[in-house]
């Protein structure tokens, strides 16, 4: 009970921290200016626009004259921003009205803040006309703006906030900070040890030196200690190349793209819920990186890692202490030469709380080794110890991000993943679509079988019924809208207030659909062939509502597929995706 009551303490005393005491503002950044109730994403979308590529941008009155072509986007401030002709590119009127003439022609959108735009119905914007009345406060810094707080509190949660990485020059002799999510393998593992982050005028230096301290094993009689340590240059500020390299013995995720780290971890230290499982890496790495305009990043790597099972531990959760983790299970132990390759898109306003854009994450990965353990697995597997292993496996994660109105948007998004060629995966690079980070209308790892979401298709139940797919499809779409309601009335004194015109409190519409299978096509097997995808009928599909409040998100999900499926609700800290 004393620990118990001990770690809600340090736990409240935490979130009240760092909810209080956000980063302070100047006296020139508290000037006097009203309360905006611009979106922040609109602030962030403001300030790129201004600061990005213009074909026209002008400080004050400014005109495109019937005839006239502008090859680009434009952006004016103070205006006014009179068009009768053509912009092949987007529009931008920061604390400025527009005035459309009938024969105005705007190829993309038309973003006006602080202002009106007048003539809207006679003339042509494909992208749709947005207007905020509230004007965004910025200070001048040569040929780019800055937004300036205005006195409010910072607006990300805790939990948000302890994800970020600083941007400036910072460094720390002794840093403490949790090295990945609490997990029921670990317990909670640190991160101490020194770390540096310096810009320089040709790019930025990165390192880092950490020892891995795992609470879960305080009480062992064999030390567990991981290392991390990594470094990173870089040549080019917006654009250039990245050279680093990695040393590490680490605890790591099977997968990691269903659920943040933050959720996973409050999940598992809360409820004893683990949505994950997890191997040892020990191992060295090389790192290439070509950093395009911001919104582009390539990435090579090459490794020799030493891949192992972690042992089931029985950390401390706050409910549930007496109920039994699910069983970490087994993987593909032995030495494995990894070479990878990934690339990232992202044109998403905000990475938080996108409200329009693309997010685009492929990768690519060629392994090859010898394990000298065969993880266990529901139907019997081709890959016996000692046997050569060289597989090929990919991943594409797309995101599209669509704006409907000031508060309603439209996104959608596609998963797909897994075997590309050569031998069978390993338990580590096996996947699954099960639970409240993809299809949240089944419950997460079912012992039903056969079982589409995690490929249990034998009669043997595996602990802790691993991801057994060799490859995945997935598709989730939802519609997020304004749910018109004002929790404080306008209170001048709340500290946060959650009014329907800040996009605070919405309504989420959801549907998802996927399954995973297996790759074969020898006598007797429940594999489907390499270059086909299973009927559509027996992907699991499944529906939803649900509340997010600031980010905080209340969800009930029911199959359609599966019809007995009981009504699944559930919690997340952030977006869907």
């Amino acid at each position: 009970m004393r620990r118990r009551t001990l770690a809600l303490i340090g736990a409240g005393a935490a979130a009240i921290f760092h909810a209080a005491f956000p980063p302070a503002a100047s006296a020139q950044e508290i000037q006097s200016a009203a309360r905006s109730s611009l979106p922040r994403d609109v602030r962030r979308e403001a300030v790129d626009r201004w600061n990005g590529q213009n074909a026209l941008r002008a400080t004050e009155q400014a005109e495109i004259a019937a005839g006239q072509e502008v090859s680009g986007n434009v952006a004016v401030q103070h205006g006014p921003l009179l068009i009768a002709g053509h912009v092949t590119g987007n529009v931008l009127a920061l604390n400025a009205n527009v005035v459309l003439r009938p024969s105005a022609h705007v190829d993309g959108a038309l973003l006006v803040i602080g202002g009106r735009a007048e003539g809207a119905d006679s003339a042509r914007v494909d992208g749709g006309i947005r207007t905020y009345a509230d004007s965004l406060v910025y200070r001048q810094d040569g040929d780019r703006i800055v937004a300036i707080s205005t006195g409010e509190p910072d607006e990300d949660p805790w939990w948000r906030r302890i994800e970020r990485q600083h941007d400036e020059n910072w460094a720390k002799a002794v840093r403490i900070v949790q090295a990945g999510a609490y997990n029921r393998v670990e317990g909670w593992p640190l991160n101490i040890g020194p770390v540096m982050h310096r810009l320089t005028p040709w790019g930025s230096i990165d390192a880092g030196a950490s020892a891995i301290v795992r609470t879960g094993s305080f009480e062992s009689e064999n030390g567990d200690v991981g290392h991390d340590l990594r470094g990173e240059i870089r040549f080019g500020r917006e654009r250039g190349i990245g050279i680093g390299g990695r040393v590490f013995s680490v605890v790591d995720p099977v997968e990691d793209w269903q659920l943040s780290s933050v959720e996973s971890a409050l999940a598992a230290f809360l409820v004893r819920r683990d949505y994950r499982d997890y191997f040892q890496r020990h191992g060295a790495t090389a790192i290439a990186t070509l950093y395009g305009t911001g919104n582009v990043r390539l990435t090579g790597t090459y490794a020799e890692e030493h891949w192992d099972s972690r042992l089931l531990k029985n950390p401390f959760t706050l409910f549930n202490d007496a109920q039994n983790w699910r069983a970490n299970p087994e993987v593909d132990a032995g030495v494995f030469h990894i070479g990878t390759l990934s690339l990232t898109f992202d044109t998403r306003t905000d990475e938080d709380d996108p409200w329009s854009g693309w997010l685009a994450m492929a990768n690519v990965e060629h392994g090859a080794g010898r394990p000298t353990e065969i993880g266990l697995t529901s139907l019997p597997r081709e890959t016996q110890a000692g046997d050569h292993v060289e597989y090929t496996r990919g991943f594409l994660d797309l995101r599209r991000y669509n704006r409907l109105g000031p508060n309603d948007q439209l996104n959608m998004r596609v998963v797909l993943g897994g075997w590309l060629g050569g031998n069978e995966l390993p338990l580590e690079r096996r996947l699954s679509v099960d639970g409240p980070g993809s299809i949240p209308g089944y419950d997460f790892r079912s012992v039903v079988t056969p079982n589409v979401a995690n490929c249990n298709y034998g009669t043997a139940l595996v602990l802790g019924q691993p991801a057994q797919c060799d490859r995945i499809m997935l598709a989730q779409v939802e519609y997020r809208g304004d749910l018109r309601f004002d929790f404080t009335g306008r209170w001048p004194d709340w500290p946060r207030n959650y009014h329907s015109e800040h996009g605070d409190v919405a309504y989420v519409v959801f549907a998802d659909a996927g399954r995973g299978w297996l790759v074969g096509t020898a006598p007797g097997s429940v594999g489907i062939g390499s270059t086909e995808i299973p009927p559509l009928s027996t992907f699991r599909t499944d529906i939803g509502f649900g509340l997010d409040v600031a980010g905080i998100g209340v969800y009930a999900a029911k199959s359609l597929s599966t019809p007995a499926q009981k009504l699944n609700f559930f919690f997340r800290l952030r977006h869907r995706f």
